[in-house]
């Protein structure tokens, strides 16, 4: 039975990744701090065709043929695969849905950040609440609420860990880096504490790679501002599939 399960996961998944890239270029604009309306891109920047359904674009700009990074040769394979993994690890469980959706989301924001250094509160919010939602539901279907409590201590946990970091002098955190911490605890929680130890422990070592290879390129030094956030999201990941294993 598990492997038709993944095997649908994974084919929603790429469903999902025809979606991705006018979700990215939607969220991936760079502004100011302290804009209180973040200008969330609804047009082409080079001719200004519309691009408010995002959910309708195409990887090329109707208007001006402009083709924006990622297109669908990354997101779909990728969306496929994260799918199908949370799904291998999760298994014919109500609270599958809830990490389908943290799957799903954990691409576009990998992207995004990867793109403009920022994790869109948007995309962080719709984990957030859409995790809530969904665990509260997978809570009820079991009639326990032991693993919901453990999921809203870890979150708590891992927001104030992550805080606490980014207040610390010469820190290479951002806030958006705070709150996916305490989502990524919500969801990591439900599946125990050594699934919590083990995504956040495994973040650095993931984010290790990306960091050398920009800095033997030059594309960054040691001041330069390196995206976390694909880190975090792949560490969590790997997490929930390593402690299926377990």
């Amino acid at each position: 039975m598990l492997l038709p399960l993944v095997v649908v996961a994974a084919l929603a998944g790429a469903g999902w990744g025809f979606l991705v890239p006018g979700l990215v270029d939607r969220y991936a604009v760079e502004w100011p701090d302290g804009t209180p309306q973040p200008p969330w891109r609804t047009a082409c920047p080079h001719c200004h065709a519309d691009r408010a359904a995002w959910w309708r674009a195409t990887p090329d700009c109707a208007g001006c043929g402009d083709h924006p990074w990622p297109g669908r040769l990354l997101t779909v394979p990728l969306s496929a695969a994260a799918c199908g993994l949370v799904a291998y690890a999760i298994g014919p469980d109500p609270v599958l849905p809830a990490f389908l959706l943290l799957a799903g989301l954990a691409v576009p924001l990998a992207l995004v950040d990867l793109r403009v250094l920022r994790l869109p509160d948007p995309l962080v919010g719709a984990a957030f609440l859409g995790g809530v939602v969904l665990l509260v539901v997978a809570t009820a279907a079991a009639q326990s609420v032991t693993s919901l409590a453990r999921a809203g201590a870890a979150g708590l946990a891992c927001g104030a860990s992550y805080l606490t970091l980014a207040l610390l002098p010469r820190s290479q955190l951002g806030f958006g880096d705070v709150k996916l911490g305490a989502v990524l605890g919500l969801y990591l929680g439900w599946l125990g504490w050594p699934v919590v130890v083990t995504g956040v422990l495994l973040a650095p070592l993931v984010n290790l790679p990306l960091v050398v290879g920009l800095l033997i390129v030059r594309r960054a030094g040691r001041r330069t501002l390196v995206p976390y956030g694909p880190a975090m999201l792949a560490a969590a990941v790997a997490a929930v599939v390593v402690g299926a294993v377990r």
